[in-house]
Protein backbone atom coordinates (compact mmCIF):
# COMPACT_ATOMS: atom_id res chain seq x y z
CA UNK A 1 0.00 0.00 0.00
CA UNK A 2 3.08 2.29 0.79
CA UNK A 3 4.50 1.50 -2.46
CA UNK A 4 1.43 2.51 -4.25
CA UNK A 5 0.86 5.47 -2.10
CA UNK A 6 4.67 6.99 -2.91
CA UNK A 7 3.67 5.80 -6.40
CA UNK A 8 0.34 8.17 -7.01
CA UNK A 9 2.22 11.27 -4.98
CA UNK A 10 5.76 10.83 -7.27
CA UNK A 11 2.79 11.10 -10.37
CA UNK A 12 0.99 14.37 -8.82
CA UNK A 13 4.30 15.91 -7.92
CA UNK A 14 5.61 15.00 -11.37
CA UNK A 15 2.56 16.71 -13.32
CA UNK A 16 2.65 19.72 -11.15
CA UNK A 17 6.37 20.04 -12.41
CA UNK A 18 5.35 19.83 -15.76
CA UNK A 19 2.79 22.20 -15.48
CA UNK A 20 5.01 24.42 -13.77
CA UNK A 21 7.82 24.22 -16.05
CA UNK A 22 4.95 24.90 -19.05
CA UNK A 23 3.80 28.10 -17.60
CA UNK A 24 7.18 29.29 -16.83
CA UNK A 25 8.16 28.44 -20.35
CA UNK A 26 4.50 29.86 -21.60
CA UNK A 27 5.74 33.83 -19.82
CA UNK A 28 6.89 36.28 -22.51
CA UNK A 29 11.02 36.93 -22.68
CA UNK A 30 12.20 40.30 -21.24
CA UNK A 31 12.73 42.53 -24.15
CA UNK A 32 16.07 43.45 -24.93
CA UNK A 33 16.89 47.03 -23.50
CA UNK A 34 18.19 49.54 -25.86
CA UNK A 35 19.69 52.96 -25.04
CA UNK A 36 19.20 55.11 -28.22
CA UNK A 37 20.72 59.08 -28.44
CA UNK A 38 19.60 61.44 -31.08
CA UNK A 39 21.71 63.89 -32.09
CA UNK A 40 18.93 66.31 -32.06
CA UNK A 41 15.02 66.46 -31.83
CA UNK A 42 13.45 66.72 -35.49
CA UNK A 43 10.57 65.96 -37.48
CA UNK A 44 13.08 65.27 -40.03
CA UNK A 45 13.72 62.24 -37.92
CA UNK A 46 9.69 61.69 -38.29
CA UNK A 47 10.19 57.63 -38.84
CA UNK A 48 11.92 57.38 -36.26
CA UNK A 49 9.33 58.55 -33.57
CA UNK A 50 6.80 56.49 -36.21
CA UNK A 51 8.81 53.83 -35.40
CA UNK A 52 8.57 54.64 -31.77
CA UNK A 53 4.76 55.51 -31.27
CA UNK A 54 3.54 52.49 -33.78
CA UNK A 55 4.85 49.81 -31.09
CA UNK A 56 7.58 48.64 -34.25
CA UNK A 57 10.62 47.87 -31.89
CA UNK A 58 8.26 46.23 -28.98
CA UNK A 59 7.29 44.15 -32.56
CA UNK A 60 10.80 42.90 -32.45
CA UNK A 61 11.46 42.34 -28.88
CA UNK A 62 13.16 45.74 -28.14
CA UNK A 63 13.03 48.02 -25.21
CA UNK A 64 14.19 51.53 -26.61
CA UNK A 65 15.51 53.47 -23.28
CA UNK A 66 15.01 57.52 -25.07
CA UNK A 67 15.78 58.48 -27.50
CA UNK A 68 17.96 60.68 -25.03
CA UNK A 69 18.61 64.08 -27.34
CA UNK A 70 22.29 65.07 -26.87
CA UNK A 71 23.13 68.16 -29.10
CA UNK A 72 25.78 67.95 -31.32
CA UNK A 73 27.82 65.55 -33.62
CA UNK A 74 31.07 65.29 -30.97
CA UNK A 75 29.02 65.37 -27.84
CA UNK A 76 26.66 62.78 -29.35
CA UNK A 77 29.72 60.83 -30.59
CA UNK A 78 31.06 60.67 -27.20
CA UNK A 79 27.60 59.79 -25.88
CA UNK A 80 27.57 56.33 -27.62
CA UNK A 81 31.63 55.69 -27.91
CA UNK A 82 31.45 55.81 -23.77
CA UNK A 83 28.75 53.28 -23.68
CA UNK A 84 26.13 56.24 -22.24
CA UNK A 85 24.32 54.76 -25.14
CA UNK A 86 23.91 51.81 -27.09
CA UNK A 87 22.86 53.17 -30.56
CA UNK A 88 23.07 56.76 -31.81
CA UNK A 89 21.36 58.53 -34.23
CA UNK A 90 23.46 61.28 -36.37
CA UNK A 91 25.04 61.69 -39.73
CA UNK A 92 26.58 58.45 -41.18
CA UNK A 93 29.39 60.60 -41.73
CA UNK A 94 30.13 60.70 -38.11
CA UNK A 95 31.44 56.80 -38.19
CA UNK A 96 34.83 58.33 -40.21
CA UNK A 97 34.94 60.76 -37.46
CA UNK A 98 36.10 57.78 -34.78
CA UNK A 99 38.30 55.06 -37.07
CA UNK A 100 41.56 56.61 -35.78
CA UNK A 101 39.67 54.76 -32.34
CA UNK A 102 40.76 51.81 -31.12
CA UNK A 103 38.82 49.22 -33.07
CA UNK A 104 36.28 48.37 -30.30
CA UNK A 105 35.11 51.87 -29.93
CA UNK A 106 34.71 52.87 -33.18
CA UNK A 107 31.58 53.84 -34.76
CA UNK A 108 29.76 51.60 -37.94
CA UNK A 109 26.71 52.47 -39.39
CA UNK A 110 24.17 49.89 -40.19
CA UNK A 111 20.59 51.87 -41.00
CA UNK A 112 19.66 55.07 -42.84
CA UNK A 113 16.98 56.93 -41.80
CA UNK A 114 16.71 60.33 -44.06
CA UNK A 115 18.29 59.97 -47.59
CA UNK A 116 18.72 63.86 -48.46
CA UNK A 117 19.14 67.30 -46.84
CA UNK A 118 16.40 68.16 -45.32
CA UNK A 119 17.02 72.22 -46.01
CA UNK A 120 14.76 74.72 -48.02
CA UNK A 121 15.80 77.46 -49.38
CA UNK A 122 14.09 80.42 -48.76
CA UNK A 123 13.76 83.85 -50.54
CA UNK A 124 12.02 87.30 -49.73
CA UNK A 125 11.14 87.66 -52.75
CA UNK A 126 8.68 85.01 -55.00
CA UNK A 127 11.21 83.14 -57.50
CA UNK A 128 8.89 79.85 -59.28
CA UNK A 129 12.00 78.91 -61.18
CA UNK A 130 14.75 79.32 -58.33
CA UNK A 131 18.27 78.25 -59.60
CA UNK A 132 21.20 78.16 -57.43
CA UNK A 133 22.49 80.40 -60.45
CA UNK A 134 20.03 82.94 -58.40
CA UNK A 135 22.48 83.66 -55.68
CA UNK A 136 24.93 85.03 -57.37
CA UNK A 137 25.89 88.83 -55.89
CA UNK A 138 23.21 87.80 -53.09
CA UNK A 139 23.48 86.92 -49.23
CA UNK A 140 22.08 83.57 -47.63
CA UNK A 141 22.93 82.63 -44.32
CA UNK A 142 22.74 78.86 -43.48
CA UNK A 143 24.00 76.80 -40.60
CA UNK A 144 27.44 77.04 -38.92
CA UNK A 145 30.72 76.52 -41.14
CA UNK A 146 31.76 72.88 -40.70
CA UNK A 147 27.87 71.40 -40.19
CA UNK A 148 26.45 69.23 -42.94
CA UNK A 149 24.05 71.83 -44.21
CA UNK A 150 26.73 74.39 -45.45
CA UNK A 151 28.56 71.92 -46.91
CA UNK A 152 25.86 70.84 -49.00
CA UNK A 153 25.49 74.32 -49.89
CA UNK A 154 29.16 75.14 -51.01
CA UNK A 155 28.75 71.99 -53.25
CA UNK A 156 25.59 72.80 -54.94
CA UNK A 157 27.00 77.04 -55.08
CA UNK A 158 30.43 75.38 -57.52
CA UNK A 159 28.09 73.41 -59.17
CA UNK A 160 26.06 75.71 -60.34
CA UNK A 161 29.54 77.43 -61.67
CA UNK A 162 30.18 80.33 -58.96
CA UNK A 163 32.84 80.71 -56.67
CA UNK A 164 31.64 80.73 -53.17
CA UNK A 165 34.11 82.92 -52.10
CA UNK A 166 33.45 85.46 -54.46
CA UNK A 167 29.99 84.91 -56.03
CA UNK A 168 28.00 84.72 -52.92
CA UNK A 169 27.83 86.24 -49.66
CA UNK A 170 27.35 83.01 -47.40
CA UNK A 171 26.71 83.63 -43.52
CA UNK A 172 26.83 81.10 -41.30
CA UNK A 173 25.06 80.81 -38.03
CA UNK A 174 26.06 78.34 -35.62
CA UNK A 175 22.82 78.53 -33.20
CA UNK A 176 20.32 77.12 -35.83
CA UNK A 177 17.09 79.19 -33.61
CA UNK A 178 19.16 82.37 -35.16
CA UNK A 179 19.09 81.68 -38.85
CA UNK A 180 15.60 83.12 -39.54
CA UNK A 181 15.89 85.93 -37.44
CA UNK A 182 19.09 86.73 -39.53
CA UNK A 183 17.59 86.22 -42.49
CA UNK A 184 15.23 89.10 -41.72
CA UNK A 185 18.29 91.46 -41.69
CA UNK A 186 18.34 94.12 -44.40
CA UNK A 187 20.51 92.90 -46.95
CA UNK A 188 20.31 89.55 -46.22
CA UNK A 189 18.23 87.94 -49.86
CA UNK A 190 18.34 84.10 -48.69
CA UNK A 191 18.32 81.47 -45.89
CA UNK A 192 19.38 78.15 -45.86
CA UNK A 193 16.94 76.57 -43.11
CA UNK A 194 15.04 73.49 -41.61
CA UNK A 195 11.62 72.93 -40.63
CA UNK A 196 9.73 73.78 -38.63
CA UNK A 197 11.24 77.37 -39.03
CA UNK A 198 10.40 77.48 -42.71
CA UNK A 199 6.70 76.71 -42.01
CA UNK A 200 6.27 78.97 -40.00
CA UNK A 201 8.07 81.75 -41.86
CA UNK A 202 5.78 81.26 -44.98
CA UNK A 203 3.25 81.09 -42.84
CA UNK A 204 4.00 84.77 -41.28
CA UNK A 205 4.74 86.08 -44.69
CA UNK A 206 8.29 86.53 -43.76
CA UNK A 207 9.55 84.44 -46.86
CA UNK A 208 8.67 82.63 -50.02
CA UNK A 209 9.95 78.69 -50.16
CA UNK A 210 11.79 78.38 -53.75
CA UNK A 211 13.66 75.15 -53.33
CA UNK A 212 14.17 71.98 -51.37
CA UNK A 213 17.80 71.42 -50.91
CA UNK A 214 17.09 67.76 -51.05
CA UNK A 215 15.92 67.83 -54.36
CA UNK A 216 18.35 70.01 -55.38
CA UNK A 217 21.50 68.22 -54.20
CA UNK A 218 20.12 64.52 -54.87
CA UNK A 219 20.10 61.48 -53.09
CA UNK A 220 22.53 60.89 -49.82
CA UNK A 221 22.84 59.00 -47.07
CA UNK A 222 21.93 62.06 -44.73
CA UNK A 223 20.98 60.89 -41.05
CA UNK A 224 22.00 56.93 -39.93
CA UNK A 225 21.77 54.47 -36.60
CA UNK A 226 25.31 53.11 -35.83
CA UNK A 227 26.71 51.80 -32.67
CA UNK A 228 30.36 50.67 -31.68
CA UNK A 229 31.70 47.81 -33.38
CA UNK A 230 31.74 46.05 -30.35
CA UNK A 231 28.66 46.65 -29.80
CA UNK A 232 27.52 45.61 -32.81
CA UNK A 233 29.35 42.38 -32.96
CA UNK A 234 28.26 41.32 -29.26
CA UNK A 235 24.72 41.93 -30.08
CA UNK A 236 24.05 41.12 -33.79
CA UNK A 237 20.48 39.88 -33.10
CA UNK A 238 19.32 43.61 -31.22
CA UNK A 239 20.89 45.13 -34.08
CA UNK A 240 19.02 43.16 -36.54
CA UNK A 241 15.89 43.75 -34.41
CA UNK A 242 16.95 47.33 -34.40
CA UNK A 243 17.03 47.59 -38.10
CA UNK A 244 14.03 45.82 -38.48
CA UNK A 245 12.35 48.24 -36.55
CA UNK A 246 13.48 51.04 -38.47
CA UNK A 247 12.10 49.75 -41.86
CA UNK A 248 8.82 49.10 -40.33
CA UNK A 249 8.71 52.84 -39.44
CA UNK A 250 9.62 53.83 -42.17
CA UNK A 251 6.95 51.60 -44.15
CA UNK A 252 4.49 53.27 -41.71
CA UNK A 253 5.56 56.77 -42.89
CA UNK A 254 5.40 55.69 -46.41
CA UNK A 255 2.29 54.52 -46.16
CA UNK A 256 -0.02 56.64 -44.58
CA UNK A 257 -0.88 60.07 -44.48
CA UNK A 258 1.08 63.34 -42.62
CA UNK A 259 -2.51 63.91 -40.39
CA UNK A 260 -1.69 60.18 -39.51
CA UNK A 261 1.76 61.01 -38.75
CA UNK A 262 1.73 64.22 -37.47
CA UNK A 263 -1.42 62.27 -34.64
CA UNK A 264 0.89 59.87 -34.04
CA UNK A 265 4.53 61.46 -32.97
CA UNK A 266 2.72 64.70 -31.95
CA UNK A 267 3.83 63.59 -28.04
CA UNK A 268 7.08 63.89 -29.22
CA UNK A 269 6.96 67.81 -30.50
CA UNK A 270 4.56 69.29 -27.73
CA UNK A 271 5.63 72.25 -28.17
CA UNK A 272 4.89 72.35 -32.31
CA UNK A 273 1.55 73.14 -33.03
CA UNK A 274 -0.60 70.18 -34.19
CA UNK A 275 -1.13 71.89 -37.45
CA UNK A 276 2.32 72.94 -38.08
CA UNK A 277 3.85 69.24 -37.23
CA UNK A 278 1.68 68.01 -40.66
CA UNK A 279 2.33 70.79 -42.60
CA UNK A 280 6.22 69.88 -42.37
CA UNK A 281 5.42 66.21 -42.37
CA UNK A 282 3.71 67.24 -45.77
CA UNK A 283 6.50 68.79 -47.08
CA UNK A 284 9.13 66.40 -46.70
CA UNK A 285 6.64 63.67 -47.84
CA UNK A 286 6.27 65.75 -50.79
CA UNK A 287 10.25 65.93 -51.80
CA UNK A 288 10.94 62.05 -50.87
CA UNK A 289 13.38 62.87 -48.08
CA UNK A 290 12.97 59.64 -46.04
CA UNK A 291 14.71 56.62 -47.21
CA UNK A 292 12.16 54.01 -48.46
CA UNK A 293 14.30 51.27 -47.43
CA UNK A 294 17.60 51.08 -44.28
CA UNK A 295 20.24 50.32 -46.61
CA UNK A 296 23.19 52.67 -46.71
CA UNK A 297 24.11 52.04 -50.47
CA UNK A 298 28.11 52.47 -51.38
CA UNK A 299 27.57 55.39 -53.83
CA UNK A 300 25.83 57.60 -51.37
CA UNK A 301 28.64 57.06 -48.89
CA UNK A 302 31.21 58.06 -51.00
CA UNK A 303 29.41 60.88 -52.30
CA UNK A 304 28.60 62.10 -48.52
CA UNK A 305 32.10 61.06 -47.10
CA UNK A 306 33.60 62.93 -50.47
CA UNK A 307 31.87 66.37 -49.29
CA UNK A 308 33.16 65.84 -46.09
CA UNK A 309 36.73 65.22 -47.13
CA UNK A 310 36.65 68.21 -49.50
CA UNK A 311 35.71 70.27 -46.93
CA UNK A 312 38.42 69.25 -44.61
CA UNK A 313 35.79 67.70 -41.90
CA UNK A 314 37.29 64.35 -42.31
CA UNK A 315 41.47 63.80 -43.05
CA UNK A 316 40.42 60.75 -45.80
CA UNK A 317 38.35 58.32 -47.52
CA UNK A 318 37.48 55.43 -46.02
CA UNK A 319 36.30 51.91 -47.49
CA UNK A 320 32.44 51.45 -47.34
CA UNK A 321 32.66 47.95 -45.33
CA UNK A 322 34.82 49.46 -42.79
CA UNK A 323 32.41 52.57 -41.83
CA UNK A 324 28.83 49.90 -42.28
CA UNK A 325 27.80 46.86 -41.79
CA UNK A 326 24.67 46.47 -44.54
CA UNK A 327 23.99 42.92 -43.54
CA UNK A 328 21.21 44.30 -40.87
CA UNK A 329 19.41 46.05 -43.78
CA UNK A 330 19.90 43.72 -46.31
CA UNK A 331 18.32 40.93 -43.97
CA UNK A 332 15.47 43.34 -43.17
CA UNK A 333 14.72 44.01 -46.48
CA UNK A 334 14.39 40.74 -47.10
CA UNK A 335 12.25 39.53 -44.73
CA UNK A 336 9.76 42.00 -44.27
CA UNK A 337 7.22 43.08 -46.53
CA UNK A 338 6.27 46.26 -47.45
Amino acid sequence: MRSKRWTRRFCRIAVLAVACGWLMSAQPAAAQEVKLNEVLRSLFYAPQYVALRSGAFEQEGLKIVGPKTTWGVQAAVTEVVSGNSNIALMGPEAAGLTQEASPDRRLVNFALLTNGDGGFILSKTPMPNFTMADLKGKTIVTAGKGATPALVLVDLIKKAGLDPNKDVTIRNIPVSANIIPSYLEPGTNFAQAFEPMVVQAVAENRGYRVASVGALAGPMPYTAFMAPASYIEKNPATIQAFTNAVYRGLIWTDTHSPAEIAALIAPDFKDVPLATVEAVIGEYKRVKIWATDPLLRPEGMDQMIGLMVDAGVLKQRFPYSQIVNASFAQKAIQTIKR
